[in-house]
């Protein structure tokens, strides 16, 4: 059986993609705009800074930046230096002058990206913060730089056969190595990630992500996690900040996008395949989710 997080992963189509493993010689700054997008920063050798708006935050080697939704940043070798654009940056180096090519100390860099599905988000990625940092010297980072990190420096160094794969392979493994490390630094975790980690819910979001087509009310879910309704109903909401009928609905719609827009299956079958008594019962709950009808959603998508 499936994990959640992996069949979370794969309904929202969860892509990974490196920009390049570079030296920065001091002084450098970039700015990168706001993208819809998940973004990520390793940093390798040497130290950096990364600001936003809202917060400014010390990177040393082996210190891991996610940005889930991929907000507007700066990366830096310190606070306060004028950034060239992102674009600006990849584009020099593919020319014979790449800029922050020469300086006095250099700090190496691994910058990717994470990409999925926009047309429906998962409650995971929208409750996790602006900027997740994981630091390197922290109990239980440690493990994660000397495992996926090297690999992922040797193939991004190494030219050889398939790298290309796995290095993107290895950069979703570190995506997953970030949210558990991110969610076992919380004192008082909570929010869809947390859920995953309680033994009752995660009974009843299993259920919720296994038998989409099943007739899955309150009573079903809370047998499925061994609790009262009331206190079921109580507890998953105060831990993932959704009613398990809100979580029901929505994961229901992720599942029938994708039959929609992958499979093109009539609409009275989709609404059979996600539980639904009826057609119209179906396209109101689509469009009350999506504020699109599905004719409109897979129109739109074709």
């Amino acid at each position: 059986m499936e994990d959640v997080l992996s069949d979370i992963f794969r309904r929202i189509e969860l892509k990974s993609c490196v920009y390049f493993k570079r030296d920065f010689w001091s002084p450098w700054a970039m700015e990168i705009s706001n993208v819809n997008i998940a973004q990520f920063h390793v940093v390798i050798r040497g130290r950096c800074v990364l600001e936003t708006a809202e917060q400014s935050l010390d990177g040393a080697p082996g210190d891991v930046f996610l940005l889930p939704r991929g907000g507007a940043h700066v990366l830096a070798d310190r606070q306060g230096r004028t950034p060239v654009s992102g674009m600006a940056v990849m584009q020099s180096f593919e020319g014979d002058a790449p800029l922050f090519a020469d300086g006095d100390v250099a700090s190496q860099l691994i910058c990717g990206h994470y990409d999925y599905r926009n047309d429906i988000t998962h409650p995971l990625l929208e409750q996790l913060p602006a900027v997740v940092h994981i630091r390197s010297f922290e109990t239980m980072a440690p493990g994660m730089v000397s495992s996926v990190l090297p690999m992922l420096v040797s193939e991004l160094n190494g030219g050889r056969p398939g790298a290309s794969s796995v290095v993107e392979k290895l950069a979703e493994v570190l995506l997953v190595q970030v949210l558990r490390l991110y969610l076992a630094e919380q004192k008082a975790p909570d929010g869809f990630l947390a859920a995953l980690t309680d033994a009752r819910l995660m009974k009843a979001i299993q259920l919720i992500h296994t038998d989409t087509s099943g007739a899955l009310g309150l009573s079903a879910l809370a047998q499925a996690a061994g609790m009262s309704r009331s206190s079921f109903a109580a507890h998953f909401k105060s831990v993932t900040g959704l009613s398990p009928h809100g979580y029901l609905v929505h994961w229901r719609m992720v599942h029938a996008c994708e039959l929609l827009r992958v499979n093109r299956l009539p609409l009275a079958e989709v609404a059979d395949r996600i539980g639904y008594e009826s057609e119209i019962s179906f396209s109101r709950a689509f469009k009350r989710t999506l504020d699109v009808t599905p004719a409109e959603y897979r129109r739109a998508a074709s």
